[in-house]
């Protein structure tokens, strides 16, 4: 993505016409058409292949080999997390009450209380999306950070290293434990009550797994800490930064805007200018479920997974020099790390850690919202 929106004071910069909200949704909507047949399928795929990376685990010699089934676990956690997602939105089977039954099976390898993903991303992440409220990769202001406490402050800048080296960590401490497994006292009393029944399966699932790679020594040749630590907390840390990543790179970049409570947001927070299309081969996406064509997500959540890729396709001719999307490169991924630090409420920009700007200013795009939704492109901050 080299182009977004710009200084309209420039006469000589090209016009592009936005398309209208009315347009958009109904674009959008019709990619919005689950097939039951092909989400049960993709569910038991990725079901098989966890389970056969733990029996690698457990029943290959090379050490070489366990660590890489290890690791493909991790994978698949993520790969079912984001069918678990798809299912919390009623968009990967037809059925309303499959939709829901799926969503918890597909959430127990993650350890996540679906209840109160549903809770969290539904209630409160797509209806203020780079709000204020406690999100994932929330970036503090200047004045924020300044007043948290020096272990907290080192905690942030591990959160947010070269590279994404403390996503993983961010992720565990700062996103699932808090609000992902247990009820908290600040949920409402419907959410709480829901979440304890979920709580449940979750349990159930834990104790077994976790039995099941403690005996190991019992009919396998890995001991029990083998098992443990790399069929249960390898798995686990490798999702959690895949979520981690996944997180940071959608609504994180150097021209996606986060907003302070109560400003008007106008065109800039609109869903598909929040939220980015990081693209890879189509051979990579189709394995993770098109997660990250995840503007069309925003403008339509009923898009299910298996359908996004034509669809945030479909929302890139619509939007043309303003979609927020780029390839995925390691240099892009890099920069746009080592830019996005903290973040200037006021002027939409991003900071370093002393407090510098590291990306242009975003109200330089306020004056290109015209009467008839007409912008004009923006090079890259």
């Amino acid at each position: 993505m080299d182009q977004m929106l710009a200084d309209a004071s420039n006469p000589s910069a090209p016009t592009f016409p936005y398309p209208s909200r009315k347009r958009l949704h109904a674009e959008m909507l019709a990619f919005a058409q689950p097939q039951t047949w092909r989400g049960i399928v993709l569910l038991v795929l990725d079901f098989a292949i966890y389970f056969a990376a733990l029996a690698g685990v457990l029943f290959l010699v090379p050490l070489w080999a366990k660590i890489a089934c290890s690791l493909v676990a991790g994978v698949k956690i993520s790969n079912l997390a984001t069918i678990g997602h798809d299912a919390a939105h009623g968009s990967l089977v037809r059925e309303i009450w499959l939709n829901k039954v799926l969503g918890v099976l597909a959430f127990l390898p993650a350890f996540f209380n679906c209840r109160l993903w549903v809770y969290d991303h539904h209630i409160l992440h797509h209806p203020k999306v780079n709000g204020r409220h406690r999100d994932s990769f929330m970036p503090y202001s200047k004045a924020e950070f300044d007043r948290l406490p020096r272990y907290r402050q080192r905690l942030e800048r591990l959160y947010r290293a070269p590279l994404g080296l403390g996503f993983g960590i961010y992720y565990v401490f700062e996103r699932w434990l808090p609000v992902k497994v247990f009820p908290r006292s600040f949920m409402p009393a419907g959410v709480r009550r829901e979440a304890w029944r979920n709580l449940f399966w979750l349990a159930v699932w834990a104790v077994l797994l976790t039995a099941g790679m403690v005996s190991a020594p019992l009919y396998s040749q890995t001991s029990a800490l083998t098992a443990v630590l790399l069929g249960i907390v390898v798995p686990h840390y490798v999702w959690m930064t895949l979520m981690a990543m996944t997180s940071f790179v959608q609504h994180t970049h150097p021209n996606v805007a986060w907003f302070a409570d109560g400003r008007d947001r106008g065109l800039l927070g609109q869903p598909e200018l929040v939220s980015t299309q990081v693209d890879f081969p189509r051979w990579f996406k189709t394995m993770m479920h098109n997660v990250h064509d995840h503007a069309a997500h925003h403008v339509q959540p009923r898009i299910p997974g298996y359908r996004l890729a034509d669809a945030q396709a479909r929302l890139n001719e619509l939007l043309g020099p303003y979609a927020v999307s780029e390839m995925f490169s390691f240099g892009r991924f890099a920069d746009t790390v080592g830019r996005c630090k903290l973040y200037d409420y006021d002027r939409l920009q991003w900071l370093d850690f002393e407090g510098r700007p590291t990306t242009k200013s975003l109200l330089v795009s306020a004056s290109a919202q015209i009467a008839d939704e007409k912008l004009v492109p923006l090079r890259r901050a």
